[in-house]
């Protein structure tokens, strides 16, 4: 299936979402006949660092967002291998014609941890708590603020009216977490729920957690969602332990069986670390996933509160001094290809994204020199004409990282610029990206099924304390384009003008691209049940459908202990192939 199909099938699901609303109870097959999971066990799985906050709300973070999502329910349930909204606390959500009234109604059967009925008042009490100034929410904010207070209209019945028409405003909805109000109400939001959430409307709870070390979600028993049919057969793990340890620590403790899966796998890792006994004998299973999970983008965010990021220039020449080339066939295995868009999954296969800035020291140092640093100071590095120095840091976590960032710190020198290195804690560095305290930091963003620029790119939000602006980036064509996107719910129409931002932002060079691939890896214990797939259509998780497998487990065990070979696994899954048969 090729992109622009892929986007077709988007906006049929939007469309049908924006005319009835209400989407069918009725399951879906999503990877062929599956043998019953097994429920139960303890999933044991490894973060790098501990989170700061669990409060995602408060901390836009990927861990606190994982454990969020497995405590608080949202609205509606949006399945990853049709892209249908299905019910969860909302029975139904209906739309009216105009597009900018959603009367919810929720389950009657929907309850809290407690046994508590969840109601429209915890709906009303979740915006009030988003939109109240005094809370740090800001990225939830952004969104809610492009609706009206919700309207009680009865117990079980609310209803959000949209300020404006906007592409995004049912999505939002529909991917609303709810809070309970008579647990929460009274508190400071933005303390009171950092190491601990009071017992949600999720399929988890999170029970046990040692600051720094690890913490523990323990599965409902006679969860009221388990009655629904498409949620029949789902979050099957009793227990899920999240614990804290360095990657290259982590990497040998799961050798060892201490960890059940590995996902922080770097081009080394994958190429070099797998000619174990482990993964010969397929004790650990090794697979790349292609399916159509939707591809971020890594790199340098380029500071340009900072004088010395201002002139386009100095952005350029050091997009000229990033030898990805060389990095990616000397230390990353030519196992990925660079990224020269901030939306690769809008770019179908073989299709041209923008221009790669390719390695030109010639180029840069003469961008250069136009920016007026004609000379070296004492230590060998450029000066312009005031004196300033052409300076500043990386901050960045993993120390993995410092394999190809000396390699740009070297050719920087060799252009006459003096890069830092500052490595420092997954918590300070959203500290300092909060406040914006950073010259260049080394981050990724995710992506979505259904872009949205706004927040990253307006430049509305290039104030925002905690926003995601990180790169004061403003453009007025862009805020333009970014402004004619919300009442468009033609899907291709609508990404034709994200790739003409696509365009527009390149060439601007607020980040340094990396590199990217068009599939996922994974290493696993080869214990599990999983759909034939290995992850759904649009997504990579495991919790949702995995299983521990009783008969893989006492085989697996067998044969660690006698050292002994398990069946091989396919390297490589393809999504289509497989649901194709091929």
């Amino acid at each position: 299936m090729n992109r622009k199909l892929l986007y077709i099938i988007i906006a049929a699901v939007l469309v049908v979402v924006g005319v009835i609303g209400y989407l069918s109870l009725s399951g879906t097959d999503r990877s062929g006949s599956q043998p019953k999971p097994f429920n139960g066990g303890q999933l044991t799985l490894h973060i790098s660092e501990f989170p700061k906050s669990f409060n995602a709300f408060v901390n836009n973070s990927t861990d606190a967002a994982q454990v969020f999502d497995l405590v608080y329910a949202s609205l509606l349930d949006l399945d990853e291998n049709t892209l249908e909204y299905k019910p969860l606390i909302a029975e139904s959500c209906t739309v009216s014609e105009n597009k900018k009234e959603f009367t919810v109604k929720i389950n009657p059967a929907a309850r809290w941890s407690d046994g508590t009925p969840i109601t429209a008042a915890d709906i009303k009490f979740t915006y009030d708590t988003i939109m109240n100034p005094n809370n740090l929410t800001s990225v939830m904010r952004l969104y809610l603020s492009r609706l009206q207070p919700p309207e009680i209209i009865d117990d079980y019945t609310v209803k959000f009216t949209a300020k404006t028409v906007h592409y995004k405003n049912f999505e939002m909805i529909a991917g609303f977490n709810v809070l309970p109000k008579h647990l929460m109400e009274g508190k400071d939001f933005n303390k009171a729920f950092n190491m601990s959430l009071p017992g949600g409307s999720g399929p988890y709870d999170l029970t046990e957690v040692k600051e720094g070390r690890y913490y523990v979600l323990t599965r409902k028993k006679d969860y009221w969602a388990d009655q629904l049919p498409h949620r029949k057969g789902t979050y099957n793990f009793e227990k899920i332990k999240f614990k804290v340890m360095s990657p290259d620590t982590a990497f040998e403790a799961f050798k060892r069986g201490d960890f059940d899966i590995y996902t922080e796998i770097t081009a080394k890792r994958w190429m070099e670390d797998t000619k174990t006994e482990h993964f010969q004998k397929n004790w650990i299973v090794k697979q790349k996933i292609y399916n159509y999970a939707p591809r971020g983008f890594q790199g340098l965010a380029l500071n340009m509160r900072r004088p010395i990021f201002q002139d386009l220039r100095v952005r350029t020449a050091l997009a000229h001094l990033l030898n990805r080339e060389q990095i990616l066939e000397k230390i990353m295995y030519n196992e990925y290809r660079p990224l020269s868009s901030y939306w690769p999954s809008l770019y179908e296969k073989g299709e041209q994204s923008n221009p790669v800035l390719a390695y030109d020291p010639a180029k840069a140092k003469e961008l250069l020199k136009e920016a007026g640093y004609n000379r070296l100071d004492q230590d060998g590095v450029l000066v312009n004409d005031q004196g300033k120095r052409l300076e500043f840091s990386i901050s960045y976590v993993q120390q993995d990282s410092e394999r190809f960032l000396t390699v740009f710190v070297e050719d920087c020198k060799r252009a006459g610029i003096k890069v830092n290195l500052k490595r420092m804690s997954w918590a300070t560095l959203i500290k300092d990206m909060d406040k914006y305290d950073f010259d260049t930091v080394m981050i990724g963003w995710s992506g979505t099924l259904f872009p949205d620029p706004e927040q990253l790119w307006h430049s509305k939000h290039a104030e925002e304390i905690g926003g995601s602006n990180l790169t004061y980036y403003r453009n007025p064509e862009v805020d333009r384009l970014i402004d004619s996107l919300p009442a468009i719910f033609d899907v291709e129409k609508r990404n034709r003008i994200v790739k003409q931002i696509d365009r527009i932002i390149a060439k601007d060079v607020p980040y340094l691209l990396f590199w990217e691939a068009d599939y996922s890896r994974i290493f696993y214990k080869n214990i599990f049940g999983m759909p034939k797939t290995v992850f759904a259509k649009y997504a990579s998780g495991i919790i949702k459908y995995w299983w521990f497998d009783p008969e893989k487990a006492a085989e697996y065990e067998k044969a660690v202990k006698e050292r002994t070979a398990l069946p091989a696994e396919p390297v490589e899954i393809r999504y289509d192939d497989v649901r194709s048969g091929t």
